[in-house]
Parts: C-alpha cells; sequence; structure tokens
C-alpha cells in the first residue's frame, strides 16, 4: 500500500497490517501502533511524537530511516530490529541507529 504523507494523528492502528507498505513522511503522532506488523513497511521521516504508542509486533525488514524516535520507543524497537528491507536495501537495526 502506497501510504506516503498520510496522517494518521491520534488513530488506532493496533493489530493493523502494514506489510510492505510506504509510509513515508507519514504523521503518527499519537497514535496507537500496540501490536501492528510494519513487515518490510518504509516508514522514512516520519512524524512520531507525542504519546505514541509505538510497540509493534513485528518490524522485520522495516526501514526506519530518519524517523526521529523517544528514546524508550527505540529501545523497543531495537530489541526487535531484524532483517533488511527488500526496496531500500537498509537493514532495520541500522535505519534505527541501533547500538
Amino acid at each position: 500500500a502506497k501510504l506516503v504523507g498520510a496522517g494518521f494523528f491520534d488513530a488506532d492502528l493496533s493489530n493493523c497490517n502494514f506489510t510492505g507498505a510506504n509510509m513515508s513522511q507519514t504523521n503518527l503522532e499519537m497514535s496507537n501502533l500496540k501490536g501492528a506488523v510494519l513487515k518490510n513497511a518504509i516508514i522514512k521521516e516520519a512524524y512520531v511524537s507525542g504519546a505514541t504508542k509505538m510497540e509493534p509486533k513485528d518490524i522485520e525488514g522495516a526501514d526506519f530511516s530518519d524517523t526521529y524516535l523517544r528514546k524508550d520507543q527505540l529501545k523497543y524497537l531495537c530489541s526487535m530490529a531484524t532483517g533488511t528491507n527488500p526496496v531500500t536495501g537498509i537493514d532495520t537495526a541500522e535505519s534505527l541507529n541501533c547500538p
């Protein structure tokens, strides 16, 4: 799905399946992504701030390049970061700048 620039402000996206979606430059401010599947998704330059619940179930191959995340969000995502995005060729952990 092509969701470039989409607005999901304060949206309940829990358990949604965004496998392979291009979510670059989306507004995810205050959204609930608990249990969402972001496998192979491209989430570059997304706006993620406020009380965004960034606890997806699967981020294998997701590319989060240039998306600013809070420390708690980053810690959670880095704990499960695996794979390489098949479109951008970027490793998930690298896109998150995991330690």
